[in-house]
């Protein structure tokens, strides 16, 4: 359900959500291999592929810079071609170290915090093992989770919130949608009256663009790069 683009791929029939697989759905479709990362769940189904006898490869899914590349890496020595997706991955390394911004640039390094939201259901902060940390600080950004202490999610706080000061709200843009937009975010636990609120600074990108760590981020890397520098810093004394 997750896997949006290529068009030709959200084309295809769903095998379910990665988190909520059945082994029966899965079996269904006779597949001669099959390929996740370490999400996908229930561990029960997934010891049911494999008593049926099904290849299951489980992928590298780090969220570093050289995930994506290692990914693909590993997806091609699955399916018996590991030549090209060697010359694949090397292409999109080249591009992510021309992207990301050089840690020791003169420019202002806006606060920015990651948000994950579906409507009232979920309404998260993203932490240092997300995929938002590496790129907030690959961009020219500073990640405000660091300093709240979060290391995979915890529940929006507005006291922590209003704490670190964030400059920027970086969401997806269904998260978005999900509640009501930019307004409907900055109703949400203090989210307004931080700087990033006062200012209407908020960055939505594709949810598979901005946490899938796929083969366009580089491309999200260099429009996070563009958008960050863009922002209004709240204080100049702020790195």
């Amino acid at each position: 359900m997750s896997a949006t683009y290529p068009p030709e791929a959200d084309a295809l029939p769903e095998i379910g959500y990665q988190r909520a697989l059945s082994a029966e759905t899965v079996a269904s479709f006779a597949p001669t291999v099959l390929l996740a990362t370490d999400i996908a769940s229930p561990p029960e189904a997934l010891d049911d592929m494999r008593r049926l006898g099904y290849p299951l490869v489980i992928l590298p899914n780090e969220a570093t810079h050289t995930g994506a590349g290692e990914k693909i890496r590993a997806v091609a020595a699955a399916l018996g071609v590991s030549q090209r997706g060697e010359e694949l991955a090397d292409e999109l390394d080249d591009a992510m170290l021309k992207a990301m911004v050089p840690s020791g640039h003169e420019g202002h390094h806006p606060r920015v915090v990651a948000l994950y939201v579906r409507g009232t259901a979920a309404q998260l902060v993203l932490g240092r093992s997300s995929n938002t940390h590496w790129l907030i600080h690959a961009g020219g950004g500073v990640d405000v989770s660091q300093e709240m202490g979060v290391e995979g999610t915890a529940p929006v706080s507005a006291e922590a919130i209003l704490a670190t000061a964030p400059d920027v709200l970086l969401v997806t843009k269904n998260g978005l949608e999900s509640v009501g937009g930019v307004d409907g975010l900055l109703a949400i636990a203090g989210l307004g009256q931080t700087p990033a609120g006062q200012n209407r600074q908020v960055l939505a990108y594709d949810d598979q663009l901005l946490l899938g760590n796929g083969p366009r981020t580089a491309q999200m890397l260099t429009q996070l790069s563009k958008d960050l520098s863009a922002v209004t810093v709240a204080s100049s004394t702020k790195s």
